[in-house]
């Protein structure tokens, strides 16, 4: 619930119990199933229509809040700002991974791709004059025909916080400020980069295998569709495993300096200009993660030296 009329980071009115927080990249990568199988896990996830409408809203959601953070941290103590600042690194972590699929979930309806330029938008709108961050956003957003779909006369409401009966643990749900406590204990409890690199090397493992199969000299329609279909959700899940992981590594109190080497390495084999535009996107987004994380420590440092 929203603090009505709180006129400092102070009257911030901080929810228990804690919430299970899912960013969206994982949400993205939870909708795998592979109980029929590899091939047909992969297949049936790259054909899968996403909310792409809902994802935005959560974006939008997110982006305000971070805002309001802000504007509260300028009539708030440094104390107060201190104590809250992990709340704000998770936020922009959470608003970073719900652009990042935006961008990474394959647009079905007019209605996907009218969100997906007003999330472009409002990213281009926030970097001002960062030309370096907005080239690479307009290429991560580009989607075959999405210049031809017209601009639809949609609006996207931001997204607003559920009561604790609607939240799956597995699913995104919308948090504010007001469950600062659990959008800390998230950010001290991110998954490990090493695992979710490793995980993208074997996810294309198996899209290697698939597109091998796929060669094959006698093999009739249907499987064909479903080994480049397969191939291709092996590729989706890879370049979402890529990016949560270059976000988190900009964040995670672990060292993860070779984390970005790593990132490259493995994107290079994802055979997709859009998805590796995609998991660069998602560097550049991790690099203003880790101008927060260095603006806290320096806080800190200050703090400490008075």
């Amino acid at each position: 619930m929203n603090t009505i009329n709180a006129m400092s980071l102070a009257d911030i009115e901080l929810d228990l119990p804690l919430r299970a927080v899912t960013d969206d990249l994982a949400g993205f990568a939870n909708h795998l199933s592979l109980k029929s199988g590899l091939e047909q896990g992969y297949a049936a996830f790259a054909s899968k229509a996403f909310s792409i409408g809902e994802i935005s809203s959560r974006a939008f959601g997110y982006a305000d809040e971070v805002t309001r953070f802000v504007g509260l941290a300028g009539t708030s103590d440094r104390q107060q700002v201190a104590y809250l600042f992990d709340a704000l690194i998770a936020l922009s972590l959470l608003d970073a991974a719900a652009t990042l699929t935006v961008a990474l979930a394959p647009p079905r309806t007019q209605v996907d791709f009218a969100a997906r330029r007003r999330v472009l938008d409002d990213v281009i709108a926030a970097v001002g004059g960062d030309q370096a961050f907005a080239a690479l956003a307009h290429k991560a957003f580009a989607y075959p025909g999405m210049a031809d779909t017209g601009h639809a006369d949609l609006s996207f409401d931001t997204a607003t916080v559920p009561g604790l009966d609607e939240v799956r643990d597995d699913q995104p749900a919308m948090l504010g400020l007001e469950q600062g406590l659990s959008l800390m204990s998230f950010l001290r409890n991110l998954a490990p980069v090493n695992t979710l690199i490793e995980r993208a090397g074997l996810q294309l493992d198996d899209a290697d295998r698939f597109a091998v199969a796929s060669e094959a000299d006698e093999i009739d329609r249907e499987r064909l569709d479903r080994l480049q279909g397969a191939c291709h959700g092996a590729r989706l899940l890879a370049a979402a495993d890529l990016a949560r992981a270059g976000l988190i590594a900009a964040v995670a109190a672990e060292d993860n300096e070779t984390s970005g080497d790593r990132i490259n390495a493995i994107a290079d084999r994802l055979r997709d200009e859009r998805l590796c535009d995609v998991v660069l996107f998602a560097q550049a987004a991790a690099e203003r993660l880790k101008e927060l994380r260095l603006m806290q420590r320096r806080i800190a440092d200050r703090d400490r030296q008075r």
